[in-house]
Order: structure tokens, then sequence, then C-alpha cells
């Protein structure tokens, strides 16, 4: 009976201590959690705020850099202009001037980024620098007056233009629904464009100079509206959509009747070049975030 009566009061301990143990053990896992959410939290925290500075283009030594090379750019080209105008040196020079560190900073594109859209315009892009400056260098040669070698070259320079802004604004661009049908219109004119031409163009002055300089012609105006006629453009890459776009549309104010003459085609031409650089500037700055 005596130990029977003592029994219980051996147990007793270990039952408590197992209801204990229940008890506790349950808060321990209960605190983990918020411990690690608290981590989680902290860890996407730090990395959100180590990804924002990336996100940051116009900084304060990038815009005083930009706006430098605007306002001394257009200083030069005026002076330039008096002095081609002067016959100091030749239009070519002031040209190349303007295309050289366009090219370089287009080299400097495509080995630095990471985007395959941005790589591919780059070299499309390079693609037109070289051309045009052969185009430039052309006068230096004697060609026959009715050669085809100036217009096929305007027509490759256009096409080699107007591929580089595709790609260059498809890129962190979303595609909205005017998007898509603006892309399946500009593929349907640029299939029907050269039977159009040839079917439209009088047969008197039907050449195979005629057709290529209305291809060019079209090239042109395709470059212009890929970033202009595109709102998605003008929401997601602004100051992109505004420089590339200003060649296009000056060399095409240019070609109206009237306007591209003397002083003011040359200035104005040299304007253009200047907006080109000044947006590669612009992109590999993008692309070293």
């Amino acid at each position: 009976m005596a130990e029977s009566s003592i029994q219980p009061e051996i147990n007793a301990p270990t039952k408590t201590d197992k209801l204990a143990i229940q008890f506790v053990e349950p808060p321990a896992a209960v605190t983990q959690q918020p411990a690690t959410t608290s981590a989680t939290s902290a860890t996407t925290a730090t990395t959100a705020t180590s990804t924002t500075p990336s996100t940051i283009i116009w900084t304060p030594r990038f815009i005083v850099l930009f706006a430098l090379t605007l306002v001394i750019g257009l200083s030069a080209d005026s002076l330039l202009t008096q002095a081609v105008l002067d016959r100091l040196f030749r239009e070519t020079w002031v040209s190349l001037a303007h295309l050289l560190p366009a090219f370089v900073c287009l080299l400097a594109i495509i080995i630095v980024t990471r985007s395959w859209w941005i790589r591919l315009g780059a070299i499309f892009a390079s693609i037109w620098v070289l051309f045009i400056s052969l185009n430039h260098v052309l006068p230096f040669f004697r060609l026959d007056p009715g050669s085809s070698i100036p217009s096929l070259l305007n027509a490759i320079i256009c096409s080699a233009l107007f591929g580089a802004y595709i790609c260059l604004s498809i890129d962190r661009t979303p595609f909205t629904r005017w998007d898509i049908w603006f892309f399946r219109i500009v593929l349907i004119v640029s299939i029907c464009a050269a039977p159009l031409i040839y079917i439209a163009t009088p047969a008197d002055s039907l050449t195979l100079n005629t057709i290529e300089s209305d291809l060019a012609a079209l090239g042109l105006v395709l470059a212009l509206l890929v970033w202009w006629a595109r709102p998605s453009c003008w929401k997601m890459q602004p100051g992109l959509a505004l420089l590339f776009g200003m060649l296009p549309a000056i060399e095409l104010l240019l070609s109206l009747h009237g306007i591209g003459t003397g002083a003011t085609n040359l200035y104005l031409t040299q304007v253009s070049l200047l907006c080109f650089l000044l947006g590669t500037i612009r992109l590999l700055k993008g692309q070293l975030r």
C-alpha cells in the first residue's frame, strides 16, 4: 500500500514534463516563422535597395556631359558649316567627325550589352555608319553621271537604318495591340513596296535609280514611324525616340523642294548626325548600368 501511494507521486512529474515539452515546442516553431519572414523581407529589401540605383540613367554627371556635348556640338556645327562654305575644307570631313565617335559608341554597345536586340540593332547601325561614310567619300571618285551606285548606296543606308531602329525600339518596350498592328502593316508595306513603285512609276522615267531612290525614301519614312508612331516608345524610351527619330525627320525635311539648299542643308545634315551621336551616347549609358 505504501508503494502504491508513492508511485503516482513519482510518475506525476514525468507526465508534467511531457506536457510541458508539448506546450513549449509549438511556440518555438511559431517564433521561427516571423524570423524567417523577417529575414526574407530584409533580403528582399536589400536586393531592391541594391538594384534601385542601377536603374538611374540621367545622373547629374551624365546630364552635364550630355548637355556639354549638345551645346559644343551645335556650336561646332555652326562654325564648321561656315568653314565649309568658305572652302576651308570639305563637307566630308565634317560628317566623318560625327560618324567616327558614333561608330566607336556602337562598337562599345555591341561589346557590353546583354540584350540581343540591342546588339543586333547596334550591328545594323554600324553597317549604316560604314555605308553612309562611304557615301560621303564617294565624291572623291569619278563616277559616270548615270551610275546607279549612289542610289544603291542610299537604299542600303536607309534599309540598314530601318533595321537598326526596329531592333533598338523593340528592346524593353512592351508590345501593345497597336504595336502588333503597326509591324503587320510595316511588313505588308515592305513586301508590296517594290511592285507598287514599279507599277506607279511612268514608263518614260522607270529606271533602276528611280526605284532605288523611292525605296530609300520609304525606308526613311518607316524608320521615323518606328519611333514616333508608337506611343509605347515615347512612354518607355522617350529620349531615344526623340534623338533617333530626328535623323530621318531632318533628312525627309531636307528632301522637300526648296528647303534643303545651301548652308541650311549643310547645317541641318550635321545636326541630324549630332542627334544620332547623342542617341548612341544615351544608349551606351543605359547599357553600362
